[in-house]
């Protein structure tokens, strides 16, 4: 393949590094037909040379010897670089999952997938960008915006991603297994009704998440359909609804449904002067990570309280990499 110039402009400069080159220059032409600078790599030095973009979107899960996006994501991190990660593959595990959170990746996304996925995730890179400042604090407004087609893992799939996304803006496990279960059961429904496109759209406040879920099914009588069964417990709108704060629902024969649901939720701040309580995460996000680890630098004695395994994290994180300290440290911790 080919490696493509990239034309500084005003516009997104994304990097796309695919094993078929097919594939790559079909992307390639998708995004430069949405006004987005496209370049093109098919091995890890090529790349890492144009790794500088603004946004890179790489396969994985590819044969034995192929061009794998978690392993250019891991060189491009060692590199010291920080774009906007998208990777594109074909039923991503949960292992692929974790080690993509882990690795900073902003959006995973599944073969065969819309064009209208590829666009909507190459320019949430700008929406990134805008919303969040340089110092990464928390004060602003944090949004998510997923398209989904209507296929039956889409329920899976948007409350994999939602959790993902939950577990980057520090919300608890325990929030976080509402919000994904009640997604999942609106989602499910627009399938089942027999919609096409769903979109969902995620905001984070300081103590709220909103998500408003919208599709262009056939749509339905909202005030006979919740009079007769809507809450109950043996439907997935009533399911929704018992796992948050509040759901308003909108729908119109013809004319497609849009739900909205808020929850209330819990986010990790170090804002308490007598102790820091982190027992209910299963999981440090890079900020909270930074956040604990200047803590007991600082202080060893820090009223931190964490679950036995964040324990062993915050000690083996103590430690750093060199092995022979890292089982000492965590028992201490």
């Amino acid at each position: 393949m080919t490696n493509a110039e990239i034309t500084i402009t005003d516009s997104l400069t994304v990097l796309l590094a695919m094993e078929d080159a097919t594939v790559a220059y079909a992307f390639a032409s998708l995004l430069e037909a949405n006004d987005l600078q496209a370049a093109t790599a098919n091995c890890y030095a090529d790349a890492l040379a144009l790794a500088g973009c603004d946004v890179v979107v790489a396969e994985f899960g590819g044969p034995a010897g192929a061009l794998d996006g978690l392993e250019l994501v891991e060189r491009i991190r060692a590199a010291g670089l920080n774009p906007y990660i998208v990777l594109v593959g074909i039923n991503p595990s949960h292992d692929d999952y974790r080690r993509a959170i882990r690795l900073g990746v902003h959006d995973l996304l599944e073969r065969p997938l819309l064009p209208e996925q590829l666009i909507a995730a190459v320019e949430a890179a700008a929406v990134s960008a805008a919303d969040v400042d340089e110092d990464g604090d928390g004060d602003e407004t944090a949004t998510l915006e997923l398209i989904l087609a209507a296929h039956p893992r889409a329920a899976e799939a948007a409350a994999r991603d939602l959790i993902s996304w939950a577990v980057r803006c520090d919300i608890t496990p325990a929030a976080r297994a509402r919000i994904g279960s009640a997604v999942a059961e609106i989602v499910t429904n627009s399938v089942e009704a027999g919609a096409t496109i769903i979109e969902v759209e995620a905001t984070m406040g300081a103590r709220a998440l909103e998500v408003e879920i919208r599709d262009d099914g056939p749509g339905f009588d909202t005030a006979a359909v919740l009079a007769e069964a809507g809450l109950d417990a043996t439907t997935g709108i009533g399911r929704a609804q018992a796992l948050c704060e509040e759901l308003q629902i909108a729908s119109e024969m013809g004319a497609g449904t849009a739900a909205r649901i808020r929850f209330g939720v819990s986010v990790l701040e170090f804002d308490d002067a007598d102790r820091i309580d982190l027992s209910d995460l299963d999981f440090l996000a890079p900020g909270t990570s930074k956040e604990l680890m200047a803590t007991l630098q600082e202080d060893p004695n820090a009223p931190v309280i964490l679950s036995p395994a964040l324990a062993v994290v915050a000690g083996r994180l103590l430690a750093g990499p060199d092995p022979r300290r890292a089982l000492q440290a965590a028992l201490w911790s």
